[in-house]
């Protein structure tokens, strides 16, 4: 098995840049994953792709070097400064219709999942080329669908779910090039992968038809105590002390430790 794809979202929300190389931060995540966040200004509560299907409309295009993001719509395009906000939340503001800030987090990003210092995600070829399959889709529209971080090579479908640990405190760990990993826990799906990626429109019967084929291909999967329900798909990492300041790197081997 090897690291196929590093996909990191340096805004929450929207597209990724896909990177050959990226280093564990002192907060133990990646590096400019999620560095920066839209929120509102009214309650501090996130602007996201859950309750804001808009978001899938807004094209970016980042330049890390420069601190700069190419925002376009329908209607325009435009450049901004991700240090200097001000226009940048003007815009923004007007395109969601409500007053909204950036903010940055250099550290440890605003990642979805906020307990158990979960640092990254990850799902492999074969689950992608699963779901691909299940909704006649291609296999990019899955990635962008699911918003994973690390995509690998393996053997089977869900393989990356038998990393996880018998619960949250006892995960196993994988060790991907010099960077050692804890599979946390699965990743549990939110309205996002319904929906296409560009125009927001919904499949329906997502959901269920997820669950049910993933339950006829794996009837066991809800013995396990991690897995309440089947609407599940890619796991969450944490990331251990030693792994601080190491870089993970596109084919590095990965093994299970």
């Amino acid at each position: 098995m090897k690291l196929e794809k590093i996909n990191i979202y340096p805004i929450k929300s929207l597209d990724p840049i896909t990177v050959n190389e990226v280093q564990i931060t002192e907060g133990k995540t990646l590096v400019n994953d999620r560095r920066w966040g839209i929120f509102r200004t009214s309650d501090g509560r996130t602007v996201n792709g859950k309750k804001y299907p808009k978001v899938h409309q807004l094209r970016a295009k980042f330049d890390l070097d420069q601190l700069s993001v190419e925002l376009r719509d329908q209607a325009k395009t435009d450049f901004f400064s991700l240090e200097d906000r001000k226009l940048l939340e003007e815009y923004l503001s007007d395109y969601f219709e409500e007053n909204v800030e950036v903010r940055e987090n250099d550290a440890t990003g605003f990642p979805d999942h906020t307990s158990g210092n979960v640092g990254a995600s990850l799902i492999s070829t074969n689950t992608i080329d699963w779901v691909a399959k299940l909704y006649h889709l291609s296999s990019d529209e899955v990635v962008r669908r699911m918003r994973m971080n690390l995509i690998i090579e393996a053997d089977e479908v869900f393989e990356e779910d038998q990393w996880i640990g018998v619960d949250k405190s006892n995960p196993h760990q994988i060790k991907i090039g010099d960077v050692v990993l804890n599979a946390y826990k699965p990743c549990e799906r939110c309205p996002v992968p319904t929906r296409d990626s560009f125009t927001s429109e919904v499949n329906k019967g997502f959901q269920k038809t997820f669950v049910k084929e993933r339950l006829a291909l794996q009837k066991d999967l809800l013995d396990h105590p991690l897995y309440a329900h089947a609407y599940m798909c890619g796991i969450v990492l944490n990331v251990p002390q030693i792994s601080m300041g190491k870089v993970l790197k596109k084919n590095d081997a990965i093994i299970r430790l």
